[in-house]
């Protein structure tokens, strides 16, 4: 039988398939049968452009709990441009949904700037026009579990449909994975829309999971709870920047490979620990995050259309998939706005000089020298030591009590000169010590379940 994966998991493996970009699947076929179709496949299975993802998926669906999953509700078979780029999974039996989003499609770079400065854009409205379609297209009811998912401005999007579903009632949980932020007018926005516990009610399902050197979760007023955001051990080489927001590599090892003659890259089907903070990388692109928002709304909107549509041109796209263009006045916002803002950043704040020096220095590490690590056990393994453990404790406790019973069995007048007598009773204190060690120890274990049971409870208990 497979093991039990919690939804934050699964929903990481998801996301990662969404950059297959592969819409020839059919409605109703399952993971496994996707792969295996692709298995062959020169970009997948054959090792091109999506081998990473399609690696770290097949390795995924070894388990059964993905790899049955049933993927339904394409949105480039319904209709919605390629930036919408969303589907669902189900379980065999329907008893679980996951809708998820691809991280920023073809055009979207622009409308991600968007985001920053203004209420809503149109691929958020478009992402939740999508959902709600499919929500009513497949009879989603309150006797199923909802999970809404996606990655970058997948994760965003995912935010979003949580913050504005008329069906959030539906919605279970959100794993916004390494997704940005929003703008102040948003959150005043649903502030007054749902006044303050309404609007606590819904971002209450949002829960974070970033890369500890990502770059892109940081943009934004971020409104998921401080508490629900967990960082992700993402080893990448210093040369590969793009890999530090790339969520296969939450699922990547490096290692030296002779034959190769130096450190190689390889994709697992877990994902890997979490780290107890960011990285050097993730806190710099923190000060930066905030040092554009707190710009004027108008200088922000300037700077980020000018950031976002240089990413837009790497691609080789001119304009955003809404026709969105930079403007003389953004190029000025960005010139006298922008540089001297990331300029500053990096020379005079803290956080910008160890990003410079992790960087340049070959020897340094990006992940910092003294950042705690959080390991990634079974809640349920954790709880069968405990329970072990305060089985042994019982054990001991009898046999401390059966050596004194033999203690006072000794006659009374061999008690006051006889060694065993007294033998017998220092043997009973340090058995009774050695049981309260255990008693500790147990639990220990059993508060340490109990932190990892309240992040994995979210898969199956339904509030």
């Amino acid at each position: 039988m497979s093991e039990k994966l919690s939804d934050a998991e699964i929903s990481m493996v998801l996301d990662t398939f969404m950059y297959f970009d592969y819409k020839e699947a059919p409605d109703g076929a399952t993971l496994n049968e996707i792969l295996l179709a692709l298995k062959e496949h020169p970009d997948y299975g054959g090792g091109g452009a999506h081998y990473g993802e399609y690696t770290v998926v097949r390795k995924a669906a070894f388990n059964d709990e993905i790899g049955n999953l049933i993927i339904n509700c394409q949105s480039a078979n319904m209709g919605y441009d390629a930036g919408t780029a969303a589907c669902t999974f189900s379980t065999q039996d329907g008893s679980r949904v996951y809708v998820a989003y691809r991280g920023t499609g073809d055009g979207e770079w622009p409308d991600n700037g968007i985001g920053m400065t203004c209420a809503s854009s149109a691929q958020q409205d478009s992402a939740l026009s999508y959902f709600e379609e499919v929500v009513e297209a497949m009879e989603i009811n309150g006797g199923q579990r909802l999970v809404v998912t996606g990655h970058s401005k997948g994760g965003n999007k995912a935010q979003f449909v949580t913050m504005e579903s008329r069906y959030h009632g539906l919605i279970d949980a959100c794993y916004s994975v390494d997704g940005q932020g929003f703008s102040e007018q948003a959150i005043e926005e649903w502030e007054d829309r749902y006044g303050k516990e309404g609007y606590e009610k819904r971002r209450d399902k949002l829960y974070g999971i970033h890369g500890e050197n990502d770059y892109v979760s940081v943009l934004g007023n971020s409104i998921i709870p401080q508490e629900h955001i967990r960082y992700v051990r993402t080893p990448t080489q210093k040369s590969n920047f793009a890999g530090y927001h790339d969520i296969k590599y939450m699922f990547a090892s490096l290692a030296y490979d002779a034959g190769a003659g130096g450190i190689v890259t390889i994709f697992n089907g877990r994902k890997n620990e979490d780290t107890g903070k960011q990285g050097t990388l993730g806190r710099y692109a923190s000060v930066l995050s905030r040092g554009v928002m707190d710009l004027l709304p108008e200088k922000r909107d300037g700077c980020a259309s000018v950031i976002m549509q240089i990413m837009e041109a790497s691609k080789g796209e001119k304009k955003g998939i809404n026709g969105e263009k930079v403007t003389l006045s953004d190029l000025g916002d960005f010139t006298f706005q922008g540089i001297p803002l990331i300029a500053k950043s990096l020379l005079e704040e803290k956080e910008g000089a160890l990003f410079l020096e992790s960087f340049f220095n070959k020897n340094a590490s990006l992940r910092g020298n003294c950042e705690p690590i959080i390991l990634q056990v079974s809640s349920a393994r954790l709880q069968k030591q405990a329970m072990e453990f305060e089985s042994v404790c019982s054990k001991v406790e009898e046999l401390a009590a059966e050596i004194r019973d033999i203690a006072q069995a000794i006659p009374l007048y061999m008690k006051g000169s006889s060694t065993f007598y007294h033998r017998l009773k220092l043997s009973a204190r340090e058995i009774e010590k050695l049981g309260r060690k255990l008693k500790k120890a147990a639990q220990l274990i059993q508060s340490m379940a109990v932190k990892y049971q309240r992040w994995d409870e979210q898969t199956y208990v339904k509030k």
